[in-house]
């Protein structure tokens, strides 16, 4: 099937919607499967999956990662140990709500990063956009409270959360120098490059005492982040980005918000708050006003 015969809006729908699985999976792991346990766990579980898949391709796939290393070893720490790592750690310190509408500021960063990477040209109306999307973000990490930032008391995992978002934007606009290699196999490879890359951030969580084995629920949550966040999601966005661009497959993580926000108060009851409203108005404000022209 040629690639124009994809459906692109519905492979980042979907991925949006895999990601909102990620931030409720995250808060449930609490207590039940380490930060470092489960980004290790993940990636050797994909890995796994994949290499069974691709079994006929691996030697095809090692010419490529060889003429390509540097690029993959990048993309592979940015996109996934590092955002991960940084995820579930700030996972411990907010509320699921929280995860999903912070990654709103992926796009942004995404824009920014393109204009310095890609050459990316940013008129003032997009300039505008970003940051009436950072102004909603800025409530949501204080709580509501605006005049906290001024007192620099902010919500820790938010801002580490905010970190994370930016490797991965990093990520998404790297992958427009992608190699000729099929979805799939790309992601084996990425996969390889994330689980070594957690290797010393679980080596560091066992010598400081915070590494448990996972529990009977924790290995359950494991598996569903397996399938439907790193793998089903990774693969869905990286052939939208293909598609349609790093850009406009960036606006599509604003669905998570929404998808999480619904999910946390369905499976975690969570309490969604006035001021995550506004912030969700102000942020798809901000995003409309950058791509209104597309809308």
């Amino acid at each position: 099937m040629k690639e124009k015969l994809y459906n692109p809006h519905l492979f980042l729908t979907l991925a949006s919607l895999f990601w909102g699985f990620n931030a409720i999976a995250s808060r449930l792991a609490i207590d039940e499967i380490s930060p470092m346990s489960l980004v290790s766990g993940r990636w050797l579980g994909v890995m796994i999956i994949l290499s069974i898949i691709c079994r006929h391709q691996l030697s095809l796939g090692f010419q490529v990662f060889k003429s390509n290393y540097k690029w993959m070893i990048m993309m592979g720490l940015c996109g996934f140990t590092t955002f991960n790592s940084l995820y579930y750690i700030s996972a411990h310190h907010t509320v699921a709500i929280n995860l999903g509408i912070v990654q709103s500021t992926t796009p942004a960063f995404i824009m920014i990063i393109s204009m310095f990477w890609l050459k990316t040209r940013i008129n003032l109306k997009q300039v505008t956009g970003l940051l009436i999307t950072f102004i909603g973000v800025s409530i949501v990490i204080s709580n509501g409270n605006l005049a906290s930032l001024l007192r620099l008391k902010l919500n820790n995992g938010d801002l580490l959360l905010i970190v994370a978002c930016i490797f991965y934007a990093i990520y998404a606009v790297g992958l427009r120098k992608r190699p000729e290699i099929n979805d799939v196999l790309l992601m084996t490879f990425f996969s390889y490059v994330a689980f070594i890359g957690s290797l010393p951030g679980l080596i560091i969580e066992i010598t400081q005492y915070s590494f448990f084995f996972p529990t009977f629920k924790g290995l359950m949550i494991l598996s569903v982040i397996i399938i439907f966040p790193s793998l089903l999601a990774q693969i869905l966005f990286m052939k939208g980005v293909k598609i349609v661009g790093p850009a406009l497959s960036g606006l599509y993580t604003n669905l998570v918000p929404i998808f999480t926000s619904v999910l946390a108060i369905i499976v975690l009851d969570e309490v969604f708050h006035i001021y995550h409203l506004i912030s969700l108005i102000i942020i798809f404000l901000g995003i409309y006003i950058f791509d209104r022209k597309k809308i």
